[in-house]
């Protein structure tokens, strides 16, 4: 009898013990069910953007920091959704200084390391230079999907600038966006004024100034 009862005791212990393990076994699982389930939901309950209304939810940031010669600055932007559309066509931004009491573009400055990166979470997906231009710089980049990852989306450009008088509150920084397959904008103008896509009429795109 003691044999028969020192059994039974032994396996209730291991019922117990199988029952009290079972939500540290199960717990990881619905976990992921719940992050799952949420996450689906979130996106799903996301009010849907089109490329028109991108200007209104993109961040921006710009960091200008004064050198020994000049300006050092760097500008950063990411898109916080996908448009409904989709990523085509292609982006640029432009760069250039103004002069404080007249707000007339100056072109007696000098630019040089105007670089671009674009990143994919924190990896530098693509690398590019900007193009020199009259009254500033221009840098252009194409919006596509390959394969996981998003181009154009997230990125950052960096610039020294050169110069006499030269004011952090000068410089001037704007994106222009387009959303359709469209001929290349035509590099000579920094601040979009009158954009030029070689001829093609009628190409959709906004113009976002960097804050």
């Amino acid at each position: 009898m003691r044999t028969k009862y020192f059994i039974y005791v032994k396996e209730r212990e291991s019922i117990f013990m199988f029952r009290g393990n079972k939500p540290v076994l199960i717990l990881p699982g619905i976990l992921m069910l719940i992050m799952f389930v949420g996450g689906y939901q979130f996106l799903n309950g996301s009010d849907p953007i089109t490329n028109e209304e991108l200007q209104n939810v993109m961040s921006t940031d710009v960091d200008v920091a004064e050198t020994v010669e000049g300006l050092q600055i760097k500008a950063s932007w990411d898109w916080t959704v996908m448009p409904v559309e989709g990523l085509y066509g292609e982006d640029y931004i432009g760069i250039y200084v103004v002069d404080p009491a007249t707000e007339a573009v100056r072109t007696d400055i000098e630019i040089e390391d105007a670089h671009l990166e674009l990143h994919y979470s924190d990896t530098v997906i693509e690398n590019d230079e900007g193009v020199i231009v009259d009254n500033g710089v221009i840098f252009a980049f194409s919006n596509k999907l390959v394969e996981h990852e998003s181009f154009g989306n997230l990125g950052q450009v960096s610039a020294k600038i050169k110069g006499d008088h030269l004011s952090v509150s000068d410089i001037r920084i704007h994106l222009l966006h387009t959303w359709t397959e469209h001929a290349p904008l035509e590099k000579v103008d920094a601040t979009f004024q009158d954009p030029n896509f070689t001829g093609a009429a009628n190409v959709p795109h906004w113009i976002r100034t960097f804050e």
